[in-house]
């Protein structure tokens, strides 16, 4: 049997929680069972008049256009209507009544409130705003599929359409006929008062008094079989729909709703009748963001993190496919959170000894670390290398980001502490190398200069930026910074390495934490990894010493076999070779877009790795 909400101890129960949550919850545990209702209220916030907005600006321009003082019939409409109108009380549905006698007379009146304009397109005006979006992600996940509004603009419909829904749209009885049943439709957009273009929009008190039978019964099958989110509405012009509401004495689900001051008048009469849990203080792009975060939340508690094979198998069946695109970029982005929330949690990695911590401790963390993201690193070096047209770059480059983006914290103090940058530095190592297995320059830059550290340590003597400004990627990730040095270095690398190749250690290290990781785009061969990893270093050097930092020249670069018989880096040698005005690498920004600068940086690296090469010669660790 169907749970009823219609008891009197239910709602009250309800409101000892935060309304929100109970909602998430409600709309979490089961999917399609809440429908919306939205009103004028729902796109306020993105320019489109309420009722009363456009009541204020017809009157306004129905006083110019008799040549009377716009000022004092903008400042007291009433007024002026009492003198000048016909007689009646100042509406919405009078004054249309008024100033069009016909639908399609309304119709051309009323267009250009709901249909942007170059200054609003140019202002983000009339456009999908931020409750818009967040509802077409609730319908794009199944946890939403039927829509009413008695919004005449289409906002709902483009958000919808840009997450890749195609909605059942029906704007009047005529297209009752044939309609896909409410459940078995993905997704139903009810327009109950009509839409812009339909010259039968129900505008007037009059065209508002009582919809016709067929309508009315799809309006009572969704009051009775689904529980509702009211947002926007005032309840106060549409007879029709609050009759609909006045004929069902139970419930079989829940009504919630949002009015940011409470409800009034017969909002608030509704509100009584079915004991409606009402949230206050929020609008719809409040409420409707709000809702989408709380059960995403849900959802990424409830799911069991999917084996690495099976996402990795998702991925490439959605990465060539452009209608797969939203459940691509879903994938990506729910493991990077599912990282960020275990870096988050401050126990996990909480060192053993706050001071001094013991080495067996420190390779620990690290290899927990490695371990909890390891479906995040296959899923972004089979990404990086497979999406050969670039379409989807931006879920690369923000999975990188929301590493950068955690803090601080959680036994996480010491400078250099692996976990709080570890990550970060795996997943750009591991999409950056697969980028250059693919020949994929511009990629690489992006990654190395989009992601930002909002809050780096102080620059190092001689940078181009301030204390106080983002740090990229290819700055805040350098491997020794992250890493650590000391006792660390021989602790993590069960080895004793002297200093003057602890640049060499830490190349090794990351090279073999993302080997397996490369496999796949480097058909299991350690000779392609090796070299297309000694080019993502030192192209990562390059851009280091581009910016006027000191460039980490951390690669295997002091190793003998990196040299050619005429004393030349064989690394600097392939990738110098790609240099030139057409360089994709200059695409996303390298090196100012200047191929010069890239030669003069290259020479500076070159002169470093060779000093550091004579500093360890005949001091290279064994195997």
């Amino acid at each position: 049997m169907t749970e009823r909400h219609d008891r009197p101890g239910a709602a009250s129960a309800m409101r000892g929680l935060d309304p929100l949550v109970s909602l998430a919850m409600g709309v979490h545990s089961g999917p399609g069972v809440y429908a919306l209702l939205l009103g004028a209220g729902m796109s306020r916030d993105v320019g489109v008049p309420t009722g009363w907005g456009i009541v204020t600006d017809l009157v306004r321009r129905a006083a110019v256009a008799r040549g009377a003082d716009e000022e004092l019939a903008a400042a007291d409409p009433e007024s002026w209507w009492a003198r000048h109108g016909d007689g009646g009380p100042l509406g919405y549905s009078a004054l249309l009544e008024a100033l069009g006698d016909t639908p399609a007379a309304r119709h051309k009146l009323l267009r250009g409130y709901f249909e942007p304009g170059d200054e609003d397109r140019q202002h983000g005006l009339k456009q999908p705003g931020a409750a818009h979006r967040a509802v077409a992600r609730l319908v794009a996940r199944g946890w939403v599929r039927v829509v009413l509004t008695t919004n005449f603009d289409r906002l709902v419909e483009q958000a919808l359409e840009a997450e890749g829904v195609q909605p059942q749209v029906v704007h009047g009885p005529p297209g009752l006929l044939g309609m896909t049943p409410l459940a078995h439709a993905r997704a139903t957009v009810v327009k109950l008062h009509g839409d812009l273009n339909d010259l039968e929009a129900r505008n007037t008190e009059r065209e508002l008094e009582r919809y016709p039978d067929a309508w009315a019964g799809l309006v009572d099958q969704v009051l009775d079989e689904y529980g509702l989110i009211v947002c926007g509405w005032s309840a106060e012009w549409d007879h029709a729909l609050v009759s609909c509401f006045q004929r069902r004495a139970t419930r079989r689900y829940p009504v919630f709703w949002c009015a940011r001051r409470g409800p009034t008048g017969r909002a608030a009469e509704l509100v009584a009748r079915h004991g409606a849990v009402v949230i206050r203080g929020l609008t719809a792009k409040q409420l409707f963001p709000g809702l989408l975060a709380r059960v995403e939340a849900l959802e990424r508690l409830a799911e069991p993190a999917p084996a690495r094979e099976l996402s990795v198998a998702r991925l490439k069946r959605a990465l060539p496919d452009p209608v797969r695109r939203i459940e691509l970029h879903e994938l990506v982005d729910a493991e990077a959170m599912r990282v960020v929330e275990r870096l988050s949690d401050g126990g996990r990695y909480r060192p053993g000894e706050q001071a001094g911590e013991a080495g067996t401790t420190y390779r620990e963390r690290l290899d927990r670390c490695r371990r909890d993201c390891d479906t995040l690193l296959h899923l972004l070096s089979v990404g990086a290398f497979h999406d050969e047209e670039g379409a989807h770059t931006r879920v690369w480059v923000r999975a990188l980001q929301r590493l950068l983006n955690v803090r601080r914290g959680g036994g996480d103090e010491q400078a250099g502490d692996a976990p709080h940058l570890y990550p970060a530095l795996l997943a750009l190592a591991a999409a950056g190398t697969a980028a250059v297995l693919a020949g994929r320059d511009e990629l690489l830059g992006r990654l190395l200069l989009e992601p930002v550290l909002a809050h780096p340590a102080a620059p190092r003597p001689g940078s181009r930026r301030t204390a106080a400004e983002p740090e990229p990627a290819v700055l805040a990730l350098r491997t020794g910074d992250v890493l650590g040095g000391g006792e660390r270095v021989n602790a993590y690398l069960n080895a004793p390495y002297p200093p003057s190749l602890v640049q060499a250690a830490h190349s090794t290290w990351l090279r073999a934490q993302v080997r397996d990781v490369l496999a796949e785009p480097a058909a299991d061969s350690d000779h392609a990894i090796s070299d297309a990893f000694d080019a993502f270093e030192y192209l990562t050097a390059l851009l280091q010493a581009d910016l006027s930092q000191p460039p980490a020249t951390e690669g295997e670069f002091t190793l003998a076999d990196r040299w050619d018989a005429e004393g030349r880096l064989r690394v600097a040698t392939r990738v110098q070779a790609r240099f030139a005005e057409n360089w994709p690498m200059l695409r996303s920004g390298a090196f100012g877009a200047d191929v010069q600068r890239a030669h003069t940086a290259a020479a500076v690296v070159d002169v470093q790795c060779a000093q550091r090469r004579t500093e360890a010669a005949g001091r290279e660790p064994s195997p």
